[in-house]
């Protein structure tokens, strides 16, 4: 178990405390922290190293370099992460890793043979209870080396990011509408995905130092970038949501990104078998 964090003050940070604070920001577009008061996230969990152990082992695990725009699948990174010696990986590691079919680890003995009954079943029926509906809520890891930076992008599904291990700074934007349009990026390949991390001022920015045990609402569409700590590997689990409404009302970004399905249905995303 964790203690949620004190992040750092600023006037533009935001957080959730209540379940009607939890709405208000879901009807916003800015990214926000969601207290342990309003919902807990409590489970153990190995430390980041035997989870690495863990991942790097399986089939389903990516690994991404730094200097890469996408993930590699099956390049000499990747074999080197899965042969070397492991505290080699962990001395001289320059990538990050992620996992997307964490039933494979539910099994007796497994490190997540928990993770349905302490984490899933109990936010899900959070989110029922307080009158939340879903397509999609999905499980899924992040693992930085430290010091590594994710792309700028934005993800096409609302998503709770869990930090249980190491130091990551979330970073957005105060008006995300002024850097990534979302009658723009609503159309499927236009959202952003560089390297290229962008320079803009700090009152512009929206950013979250995140601590073992905090939680970020991450909104649909919305741009941003995550960097890991320089002392440790950074380890968060993230949950994915889709089709997300409130009462029958799809949230903020999504309206958007339904509407623009409704003209075209061919990119609409609308399965997704990790539930």
């Amino acid at each position: 178990m964790f203690n949620t964090a004190t992040v750092m003050p600023t006037a533009q940070q935001r957080i959730a405390r209540t379940p009607e604070q939890f709405l208000t920001h879901l009807s916003q577009t800015q990214n926000f922290l969601i207290a342990a008061e309003l919902f807990p996230f409590e489970m153990d969990m190995p430390p980041v190293e035997e989870v690495i152990d863990i991942l790097r082992r399986d089939d389903e695990t990516k690994v991404r370099s730094p200097q890469q725009k996408h993930k590699d699948d099956e390049g000499e990174l990747t074999r080197w992460v899965r042969t070397a010696a492991i505290e080699e990986v962990l001395e001289r590691g320059c990538f990050g890793l992620s996992n997307f079919e964490l039933s494979r680890f539910y099994g007796p003995g497994q490190f997540l043979c928990e993770l349905q009954d302490k984490i899933m079943i109990p936010w899900r029926t959070f989110l029922s209870q307080n009158g939340y509906t879903w397509q999609r809520c999905a499980p899924y890891i992040f693992i930085s080396m430290p010091g590594i930076s994710s792309t700028f992008h934005a993800d096409y599904s609302h998503v709770v990011a869990w930090q249980l291990d190491g130091i990551k700074t979330f970073n957005g934007f105060v008006d995300p509408e002024r850097h990534a349009p979302i009658a723009h990026i609503v159309k499927r390949g236009n959202a952003p995905r560089t390297t290229e991390i962008p320079h803009v001022e700090t009152s512009e920015m929206l950013s979250y130092e995140m601590h073992p045990g905090d939680v970020l609402w991450n909104q649909l569409l919305t741009p941003h970038w995550v960097t890991a700590g320089d002392d440790r590997p950074a380890f968060s689990l993230n949950i994915s949501h889709g089709g997300v409404r409130h009462r029958g009302q799809f949230l903020a970004n999504e309206v958007a990104l339904r509407e623009h399905w409704d003209g075209h249905p061919d990119e609409a995303w609308v399965a997704d078998l990790r539930y």
